[in-house]
């Protein structure tokens, strides 16, 4: 642990460091690059855990069920068969927000939760003198985000067999949830650390892009370098940015621009690219 450190922080200052990854393996740069990438991967999973989890839990526990009580009324009955829904009740039919929900939706311009029409085709106009989060109609599920995106899901792309959806159903699969929430809070422990940690080591593929910026500013000090170690380069000097937008992730900072870990990521390799009283890697020719 104590040499990963020390070599992060070489890889955020030290241009003696980076001239010297020219004889340094390759196995090596990947190994760092990989142990920093599962480091931050525990890490970030640790503050989404403490974030989410306790929020998660009473969700499920205290307020999933009246929600759905709330939103899926008892004499409501969907069958969603070969792409195609029906329901049991008059069209069109209409769920609207209630209470902290219908204040949330006055405020994006919206009045209902739900609205199923399964009698006519889905369009824009239509969807919009509903004014309702959700749209039920016959081969669609239609949402609405809070930027106002409008989003269309067939229901044919929906990985679910035929079946019929009602209030019953659906709190019986809370309760089934609600059994076993050890379980449920485990395996998402699980999957967000997967996730994140695929996402840091796609990067890896990423970083074949980011390797020209040191070859270009080489190319600019009339200097020689190999795309080999300016890979090497890359592989250091995108740790420390990846580092930042963690803890910027971690301090509620939770969409930093895409562009940032590449500003990052250029400024960390210009600064260590300057000449020094011994070049090695970057002799003038």
């Amino acid at each position: 642990m104590k040499t990963i450190f020390e070599t992060f922080k070489k890889s955020v200052y030290g241009p003696s460091f980076y001239q010297g990854l020219e004889t340094t393996p390759m196995a090596v740069a990947v190994r760092h690059y990989i142990n920093f990438a599962l480091l931050l991967s525990v890490i970030m999973t640790i503050a989404l855990g403490a974030l989410l989890i306790p929020q998660g839990v009473t969700f499920i526990k205290k307020y999933a069920p009246e929600m759905v009580k709330s939103y899926f009324p008892a004499e409501l009955s969907v069958h969603i068969e070969k792409g195609e829904a029906s329901v049991n009740v008059p069209e069109p039919y209409i769920v609207p927000g209630k209470d902290l929900t219908q204040v949330v939706l006055k405020g994006q311009g919206l009045e209902n939760m739900l609205v199923v029409d399964t009698k006519n085709d889905f369009s824009i106009k239509k969807f919009e003198e509903y004014k309702t989060f959700a749209l039920l109609t016959k081969t669609e599920i239609v949402t609405q985000s809070d930027r106002g995106q409008v989003t269309v899901q067939a229901l044919r792309t929906l990985p679910i067999p035929a079946t019929t959806i009602n209030q019953e159903l659906l709190l019986s699969w809370i309760e089934k949830v609600q059994g076993s929430i050890g379980y449920v809070v485990l395996a998402g422990v699980i999957g967000t650390f997967v996730a994140i940690t695929l996402g840091y080591l796609m990067y890896f593929i990423v970083l074949f892009v980011f390797a020209l910026i040191p070859l270009f500013i080489a190319y600019l000090k009339k200097t020689t370098l190999s795309y080999g170690t300016a890979y090497k380069m890359s592989l250091y000097a995108i740790v420390p940015a990846l580092a930042l937008k963690t803890l910027l992730n971690m301090m509620g900072v939770f969409f930093v621009p895409a562009y940032f870990t590449l500003l990052v990521f250029m400024l960390i390799i210009s600064i260590n690219m300057r000449e020094v009283e011994a070049p090695t890697l970057f002799e003038n020719n």
